[in-house]
């Protein structure tokens, strides 16, 4: 059996704005409203936003990281 935060973390991400509400959530968890953001908190990718919306949260690191290959890559070249 799935974890239900785990659960919750598929359903948000697999939405078209990854994000969804906690009535929806606690609609397709199968749980109480007053439960949902106790799940939240215990998973990593989700935050709450307001009282009522759950949205996955973004990566930053991969922007970063293009960032610096990019930077290095135009360095050598140009020292090539």
């Amino acid at each position: 059996m799935i974890p239900l935060q785990v659960e919750l973390q598929r359903a948000v991400k697999s939405t078209k704005d990854e994000a969804m509400t906690i009535y929806e959530a606690a609609e397709h968890l199968k749980v109480n409203v007053e439960e949902v953001p106790l799940i939240v908190a215990q998973a990593d990718d989700l935050r709450m936003i307001g009282n009522d919306a759950i949205i996955a949260k973004r990566d930053k690191t991969n922007g970063w990281l293009i960032g610096l290959i990019i930077l290095v890559l135009f360095f050598g070249i140009s020292l090539a």
